[in-house]
């Protein structure tokens, strides 16, 4: 049983390709490789996201991650939560896991504290709001700026930083 750590995936799992992990020959759904932010998986939360979350899951090991700031959170609280190596996980596919926000997980025989999110630093023109009347206007003018700028609920989520609640359960665990 061995513990590999990634981050920052953004959805290309390429890194997980034989050529480039060779390490998988030898691996076992009881390994365990933590992508610890930004894993980008689960973007579309629909078919869309099928094809790769169902690579992920055919690999030899098990892929877990921790949520960072570049995430859908609206698809991923659409997943159910269950109980998973002692923390509250939810199971995207059989081998693919989201572990929850201030949890214990015993991973590999370690015990691993979760604690994702971070602040985007790639808002610096704002975020726009979908249903605002003058929402493509704005968004043409960021565009032709070269602004960086997110858009809620599409590119950006109020949830890419941890909740008080979450900071409350914690502390708790």
């Amino acid at each position: 049983m061995a513990l590999y750590l990634t981050g920052d995936t953004h959805g290309d799992f390429r890194r997980f390709l034989p050529g480039a992990f060779s390490d998988q020959y030898r691996m076992t759904k009881e390994d365990i490789v933590l992508i610890c932010g930004d894993f980008g998986g689960v973007w579309y939360g629909d078919s869309q996201d099928d094809f790769l979350l169902g690579l992920l899951d055919k690999q030899p090991f098990t892929t877990a991650f921790v949520s960072g700031n570049h995430e859908n959170y609206d698809a991923l609280r659409s997943y159910p939560t269950e109980t998973w190596n002692r923390g509250i996980a939810r199971k995207i596919r059989p081998s693919v896991i989201l572990l929850e926000r201030g949890q214990i997980f015993n991973l590999c025989g370690k015990q691993c504290f979760t604690m994702g999110g971070a602040s985007s630093h790639d808002i610096s023109g704002g975020i726009l709001e979908p249903n605002d009347p003058m929402f493509q206007i704005e968004f043409q003018r960021l565009v032709e700026s070269g602004a960086a700028f997110r858009i809620n609920h599409q590119s950006w989520w109020c949830e890419e930083l941890p909740s008080q609640h979450e900071y409350e359960d914690a502390k708790k665990t």
